[in-house]
């Protein structure tokens, strides 16, 4: 796969291309966007770019030894590091700093790229920001990360960053269709829902991902009307769930989105994205205000924030379901005293 096979990542695609033949590359990259949009791919093709032969109008000729064999995974100047055991260890980077002391092998410089950096330890991350502060020669380093906040400001602040855009719509589907084999009529439904995520369009097609949309819809559900000492129970168990909290979190905020086109009026169901959940969540709010469901995707939106900036997991769990209690609890009240002074 070269640069022109992506589909989507147009910016981000053409910054690289304009300096990936310049003698001065920068040193490091912070590549951060939604999981599912191609960060990675693109990381592994910008580093075919950097090494190949045949380079033309910025992209690599496929042809190429150095192409061909980063293809098959056995470019020795080409790296991915991954998270193993859900994190990063310092010694993984103290490995890479010994590597990096060597010159490029066979390429024109050596890519190395940490996917999932956001998972480096503190003493991993301060051992990188050693390495980023006296780069070692002909060494690219690529981080890859959901929000830029997911990583200490001085590691990211000695990186050049590239934001990578959620997908369009006709882009996952085109995805789905060209290269997972999906019906068109399947493939625009589920991309409607992604977020313009691939991997979450391809989490849809699996029955745990829907399962798991049941559990989030319950828990929602469940602390919205129980007792508070219950609702703290929740937000226990729904942060010790660390791995999925941000995906849970985006799911909210598509909820809370397709309540707020609701609350518009008539003319607006071909506009929601997922009908079955919103609707069970809907007969729980539908007395809510606009302006109250505005205050609750706003809290929930901070919250997905909060989680990317490493805060307490579990008070920003707790934070958000407090939130949405008292915004439901508040219209309740409301509409009760209404209905009092109307019976007067």
């Amino acid at each position: 796969m070269a640069f022109r096979d992506i589909i989507g990542q147009e910016r981000a695609i053409n910054a690289l291309k304009k300096v990936a033949g310049r003698e001065d590359l920068p040193h490091a990259f912070l590549f951060s966007g939604l999981p599912g949009v191609g960060k990675k791919t693109v990381a592994v093709n910008f580093a075919k770019v950097v090494n190949c032969s045949g380079r033309v109008e910025g992209d690599c000729c496929e042809e190429c030894s150095a192409c061909i064999r980063a293809n098959g995974g056995n470019f020795p100047d080409l790296l991915v590091i991954e998270a193993t055991d859900k994190f990063i260890g310092i010694d993984v980077i103290r490995s890479l700093d010994e590597e990096l002391s060597f010159p490029p092998l066979e390429g024109r410089k050596r890519v190395i790229i940490i996917d999932e950096a956001h998972k480096m330890t503190d003493e991993a991350a301060n051992a990188l920001l050693k390495t980023l502060e006296e780069p070692p020669p002909d060494n690219v380093i690529i981080l890859v990360v959901p929000e830029p906040g997911m990583l200490l400001p001085t590691v990211v602040s000695r990186t050049c960053h590239l934001r990578f855009q959620p997908l369009t719509d006709s882009a996952v589907a085109d995805i789905l269709v060209s290269r997972h084999f999906l019906d068109p009529e399947t493939s625009e439904a589920v991309a409607r829902i992604s977020s313009g995520s691939i991997e979450r369009a391809l989490n849809y097609l699996e029955s745990q991902f829907v399962e798991r949309k049941q559990t989030i819809r319950d828990r929602i559900l469940e602390a919205m009307s129980c007792d508070i000492n219950r609702m703290f129970e929740i937000t226990r168990e729904w942060a010790a769930e660390g791995d999925f909290l941000l995906d849970d979190i985006d799911m909210l905020k598509m909820w809370w989105r397709d309540l707020i086109v609701k609350n518009l009026g008539d003319g607006t169901d071909e506009l929601i994205l997922d009908p079955e959940f919103t609707g069970t969540l809907e007969k729980v709010l539908k007395k809510s205000s606009y302006g109250s469901l505005i205050e609750s995707y706003q809290l929930i939106n901070s919250t997905y924030y909060d989680l990317t900036r490493r805060s307490n997991k579990q008070m920003a769990m707790e934070r958000l379901l407090l939130g949405l209690r008292e915004s439901a609890n508040e219209e309740n009240s409301r509409h009760t005293l209404q209905r009092r002074r109307k019976s007067i």
